[in-house]
């Protein structure tokens, strides 16, 4: 049936049927946003696991090097906001996702045909801001197909598509770079996106709890922006992005650095840190389909969305933090080195999920994606600093091991006390804009 309209959100439900929950196609479309996600992360860490070659070819400096890595960043916010509001203004998810994937494989081809410090840095700059709203609408596209009670997994599943990247990707490209230099990992990158996107034309749509908004009246528009702001707003919202903002600065270095600190830090072979660095994501996947699951059951059987999206991630967060915290105690152990790191950095990884799905549930369904597009643009602009920083770091640490050691410590710290302050007072129950309105 068609929703009513209200003065507090006007929305028409896209089906004049009450939305069913169809399994099959529903998982069909989640498993093409499943890769659409691993090609996201692939395009990423591309770099990073070409990184040393890279480095001695092109004569650049770690700080330079990390500036190229950070560049990725620098409209990677602004697009995601965009992007964002662009959804919620009837311009279809299926046509966004194509798009933005088109765009993907575009900045890889010329790093192969015309690799340079300049290329690299343009590209980088073009591939963020083509990347910046994936998240946000392949879970947007994820939410259409599924009721809000079971959206927990699905978030886990495309969240954990940086693993995967890790998992399938990091070996494979880096056996490329190894045998046919690294420029061909940007090669192979370019021609999967283009796969992906024939793909995604004839198979991709949305599903029937997709909702779009009713041409709304002068009023309408105010209240919709206070429902909005309400959230943007929050306390829930606010103390989440400060808790996840070292988490964020975090990921960009580990999908900058990770790779050169296995080789140049820990002294692996590159064949060695490729499948090293995917490791940590079959780990890391477990513990953030295992969080999925466990707050989609918390939730069905009563527990408060405190709980369930405010303690169970901010608590993860915490024990990552102090893990990370503690890095240098490992000393000379390379090995005990590298599984403290990668236990650290699982744990912060299980908050991920399990907030992207807090932010996008308090919102009202017709701007859930610009509520997200804009969390997740705030939270990556850490991105913007910590792979150059890290870089810097390295350029005048006395070795390898302790500008890496001194990165992982600041993170660690950040990430514990943000764990720690926001399990105090996040509430998304509370702060719901949904749930204002029916009240």
């Amino acid at each position: 049936m068609t929703t009513s309209r209200s003065p507090e959100i006007p929305l028409v439900s896209v089906d004049r049927t009450e939305p069913r929950y169809r399994p099959v196609p529903a998982w069909t479309v989640l498993l093409l946003l499943a890769v659409f996600m691993i090609l996201n992360f692939a395009d990423r860490i591309s770099l990073a696991l070409a990184a040393q070659p890279l480095i001695k070819e092109l004569h650049l400096s770690a700080a330079q090097f990390g500036l190229i890595s950070s560049s990725f960043y620098f409209l990677y916010s602004i697009s995601a906001v965009g992007v964002g509001f662009l959804a919620t203004r009837h311009v279809p998810l299926k046509w966004l996702l194509f798009v933005m994937s088109l765009l993907w494989a575009a900045t890889q081809l010329p790093v192969f045909f015309f690799a340079g410090g300049g290329v690299l840095l343009g590209t980088r700059i073009g591939l963020g801001a083509a990347e910046g709203p994936a998240t946000a609408v392949a879970n947007s596209t994820a939410y259409s197909w599924f009721p809000r009670e079971k959206r927990g997994l699905p978030t886990a599943v495309l969240t954990s598509g940086a693993s995967l990247a890790k998992i399938v990707a990091a070996p494979l490209l880096t056996l490329l770079i190894v045998h046919s230099g690294w420029r061909s990992a940007f090669l192979a990158l370019g021609l999967a996106g283009l796969v992906w996107c024939a793909v995604w034309l004839f198979a991709g749509r949305t599903g029937p709890f997709a909702v779009t908004p009713a041409a709304p009246r002068k009023e309408e528009r105010a209240e919709r922006r206070r429902t909005f702001l309400k959230v943007a707003t929050s306390r829930t919202f606010i103390v989440l992005l400060i808790a996840t903002y070292p988490m964020y600065a975090l990921i960009s270095v580990v999908f900058s650095w990770f790779p050169s600190y296995l080789q140049a830090g820990l002294h692996f072979s590159p064949i060695t840190s490729g499948f090293l660095f995917g490791l940590p994501s079959v780990i890391g996947m477990v513990f953030m389909l295992g969080s999925g699951w466990l707050t989609d059951r918390l939730l069905a059987r009563g527990v408060s969305a405190r709980v369930a999206h405010g303690l169970v991630p901010t608590l993860a967060l915490a024990l990552g933090g102090v893990l990370l915290a503690v890095l240098p105690l490992a000393g000379s152990s390379r090995y005990l080195a590298y599984f403290v790191l990668i236990a650290g950095y699982c744990l912060t990884l299980v908050a991920q999920p399990i907030v992207y799905a807090a932010i996008g549930t308090a919102a009202a369904p017709s701007q859930r994606t610009s509520v997200l597009s804009l969390f997740i643009a705030l939270q990556s602009t850490s991105g913007i600093i910590a792979p150059w920083a890290t870089g810097a770091l390295l350029d005048h640490a006395d070795n390898q091991v302790d500008g890496y050691n001194t990165a992982f410590v600041v993170i660690g710290v950040l990430c514990a006390a943000g764990g720690v302050v926001a399990a105090f007072f996040v509430d998304s129950g509370r702060d719901s804009a949904r749930d204002s309105a029916r009240a």
